[in-house]
């Protein structure tokens, strides 16, 4: 009786929300890389490059991104430091 597996059911009715979710953003990724490929001159400070614009976008949409979480995270980590000393 020990060597009986519980009867676990693993439904496959088709394609899952996040493969189509998966599947749209790429395509719309895709159209953006295609219509931003010129390049674009970037000066910062004593910098200067030369890139295709939807390498800067991406830049700095992960930028933000990173910084929105980290302003998250810091939130939530003084909202916890709060409660303690209440």
């Amino acid at each position: 009786m020990a060597d009986e597996q519980p009867n676990i059911r693993v439904s496959n009715d088709g394609i899952g929300i996040g493969i189509i979710i998966t599947v749209v953003v790429v395509f719309v990724l895709g159209i953006f890389v295609f219509q931003n490929r010129e390049s674009v001159e970037i000066e910062f400070l004593f910098l200067g490059v030369n890139l295709p614009l939807w390498i800067v976008i991406m830049i700095f949409a992960a930028l933000g991104a990173v910084l929105g979480w980290f302003w998250r995270w810091a939130m939530r980590r003084r909202a916890g430091r709060n409660r303690a000393k209440n």
